[in-house]
């Protein structure tokens, strides 16, 4: 699977994380959607309705009609608008093309963690975990994904900062803010045996606690997927990206996307189901929209990762 980007096909490690958020109606499992609010008030192309793509999911869920989707907050993918209550970002605007194409609704929830959502499928909350969870082999083993964005691992931190933190051999002596459960933090936790002074690993359930534990001092850097915390980086410019698109962070280039328990049908539906997007111009309206079109896939694909 080839990227837009420089990333090559190595597959594979990264910090667990996501997007999207919120609840939308329902509707009857074989009628075409009504355009949402969020399609209808931007310029991004939405795909056409697709009885066969429709047909693809799994049968309780064609029958209820909806998709249940799990998230955590995280910008760029989702997060509040300057109003502190409406959700946006760029799974928003993705969940309002898979109702289209679908003609299903998309009920999302905000998990507090990526492992609370580990735990929502084995009590059958979710369907699906719409988020940026990395695809290794280490997830792979117990998740299916429908891989759709390519991403980085890097850090975050003060401008002004003493010592620049830009590889997992600099974290050494330092404060790692991370978020609990990802992937980043199983790697900073692997490379305390390189270490001669240990690495104070602070995990947060949230990105938004793990930038502010940086930005108030109590943290030297962050450690997680490289568009969130770009974002972060643009809204803040005392904070700088350091590390970036390198593999010396224990990370070579992986990739994101939707996920389920192995075998659960709704995988392969899901990955149809971006497929659709990119043929429609959805996908890269929506990476243009969010600044990330270096994050671009021109072939989705199913468990990319490899064992290296």
């Amino acid at each position: 699977m080839a990227t837009r980007s420089t990333i090559a096909r190595t597959a594979v490690a990264a910090a667990a994380l996501l997007s999207i958020v919120g609840v939308a109606g329902c509707s009857t499992s074989s009628s075409e959607p009504e355009e949402s609010a969020a399609a209808s008030e931007s310029d991004i192309p939405m795909p056409e309705f697709s009885q066969e793509l429709q047909d693809l999911f799994p049968e309780d869920v064609i029958e209820s009609g909806v998709i249940r989707a799990a998230s955590i907050t995280l910008p760029p993918y989702s997060y509040k608008d300057e109003d502190g209550t409406t959700d946006i970002g760029l799974n928003w605007d993705t969940i309002a093309a898979i109702e289209a194409a679908t003609g299903l609704e998309v009920e999302l929830e905000i998990a507090p963690s990526i492992g609370d959502i580990f735990t929502g499928f084995q009590s059958d909350r979710y369907d699906v975990n719409i988020s940026p969870l990395s695809d290794i082999p280490a997830t792979q083993a117990n998740y299916d994904f429908a891989v759709w964005i390519a991403e980085y691992v890097v850090f975050i931190q003060p401008e002004t900062a003493e010592d620049t933190i830009d590889s997992l051999d600099a974290t050494c002596g330092h404060t790692i803010a991370t978020l609990q459960g990802g992937t980043a933090q199983t790697v900073l936790e692997n490379q305390q045996a390189s270490c001669d002074e240990p690495i104070d690993i602070a995990l947060f359930g949230d990105q938004d606690s793990a930038i502010l534990a940086v930005t108030s001092g109590r943290a030297d850097a962050a450690f997680s997927s490289q568009i969130p915390l770009t974002y972060y980086a643009e809204q803040n410019p005392t904070l700088v990206i350091s590390g970036a698109n390198s593999t010396d962070n224990g990370f070579p280039p992986f990739w994101v996307g939707a996920s389920a328990p192995t075998g659960d049908p709704i995988v392969p539906a899901m990955l149809a189901t971006f497929e659709a997007l990119q043929e429609a111009g959805t996908y890269d309206a929506l990476l243009a929209k969010y600044g990330i079109e270096e994050n671009a896939m021109d072939e989705f694909g199913f468990n990319l990762a490899e064992e290296s």
